[in-house]
């Protein structure tokens, strides 16, 4: 290996070394969300819509004035129900185990019971959970 060579080599080398050490201290964007609970609020009447809220904690260190997509849809049996929602989640670097909480469209079959819980956070689908609404 000749001087020019071990000169380009070793440019290369601290050039890798300095890119990695920035990559290193560069804070790392987290996102992650809790589904912790869901709560029934039925309609009084047969014939009144209710709505079903579930929420948790959630983390997003996203840059500031960024948002990232809650979805979830549930299932209810005895009578059968599928409320679902949606909403958008602030992110920053403070956003570290916040509460949230997200409610259903109004549905005329949400009632008190078990209920299934699919959610899916920034485009991940998350593994269905179970509570007692």
């Amino acid at each position: 290996m000749g001087p020019i060579t071990r000169i380009r080599w070793a440019a290369a080398l601290a050039a890798a070394l300095v890119a990695l050490g920035t990559a290193a201290a560069s804070p790392q964007s987290v996102t992650s969300l809790d589904v912790e609970w869901a709560s029934a609020d039925p309609g009084p009447l047969p014939l009144f819509f209710g709505t079903l809220t579930i929420g948790g904690t959630y983390t997003c260190t996203e840059p500031a004035g960024t948002t990232v997509l809650v979805s979830f849809t549930a299932i209810q049996i005895m009578p059968v129900a599928l409320p679902s929602g949606a909403g958008n989640l602030s992110c920053g670097p403070g956003v570290v185990d916040a509460p949230w909480s997200l409610t259903s469209a109004p549905s005329q079959d949400v009632h008190y019971g078990y209920v299934s819980v699919l959610t899916s956070f920034n485009g991940v689908a998350l593994p269905a959970e179970q509570f007692t609404a």
